[in-house]
């Protein structure tokens, strides 16, 4: 199964303004009910297939990784501190490997949508069927997101089996830095985007450039043992209320 997500046009601005005068609300202000409703709506629903129960959907391996294109030392740097996050939030390892064969690939570059088409094609068109399908839902991405990632499920396990994420890297560098976080998050499961979550990188009018306490905690109950891939909803809820309360007493 594949599913897109992505950090929208028109709300960069907004997201910029907000980020410098106000200070969002803390996950501490939410009730544990809160909390379940907001992983539920973050790991469970699709920005691009709404009102439908997906199966939960993460990593159950360490992830191999490469990066792509001209990354700067600024940008190498807050990729790699990224992933050392990941990793303390969601106890899965990450290595670095050659970039057609990693399973999670990060491009980045000026006019990073056309060169993940032409320049970086060889590696970037493996997570398509075809090429003709990879230039028409990249172009499609090219005109409602500022940066985009994409995974692809096994559609038996719900175990995520592959990802990339592309980040074009002539805009403001805050935002190149944003992009970094919200699109190397999502590819770990947590993909869906709602204006109702806050405070959250996974509302782009949040004002939310950095993980927020309550992004970290939903991916803590993602990645919690008592979880695992493919399950409904109806599966894991009695688990999450279980995780939620342990993870916040």
């Amino acid at each position: 199964m594949t599913c897109w997500f992505r950090k929208a046009v028109g709300l960069v601005g907004l997201a910029l303004a907000l980020s410098a005068c106000k200070t969002p609300q803390s996950v501490t202000e939410l009730s544990d009910q809160a909390v379940v409703d907001n992983f539920r709506t973050i790991v469970f629903f699709r920005e691009f297939d709404p009102g439908v129960n997906h199966p939960l959907t993460r990593w159950e391996k360490p992830i191999s990784y490469a990066f792509v294109g001209e990354i700067t030392e600024r940008q190498r740097n807050e990729l790699d501190a990224h992933l050392a996050d990941l990793t303390r939030l969601t106890n899965r390892a990450f290595y670095e490997t050659d970039p057609e064969t990693a399973s999670l690939v990060a491009i980045l570059a000026p006019d990073a949508f056309e060169r993940a088409v032409d320049t970086y094609d060889d590696t970037y068109r493996r997570f398509f069927t075809n090429d003709d399908v990879m230039r028409e839902m990249t172009a499609e991405m090219h005109e409602v997101a500022q940066c985009f990632g994409r995974i692809e499920t096994d559609r038996r396990t719900g175990e995520l089996e592959q990802a990339v994420v592309v980040i074009p890297t002539e805009v403001d560098r805050f935002l190149v830095r944003a992009c970094i976080i919200e699109e190397l998050t999502q590819v770990m499961g947590p993909v869906n985007d709602s204006d109702e979550i806050r405070p959250s990188i996974f509302n782009d009018s949040s004002g939310n450039l950095l993980l927020s306490d309550h992004d970290e905690l939903i991916l803590q109950i993602l990645y919690d043992d008592r979880l695992q891939a493919g399950m409904t909803w109806e599966e894991a809820e009695p688990h999450v209320h279980e995780i939620v309360a342990d993870l916040r007493n």
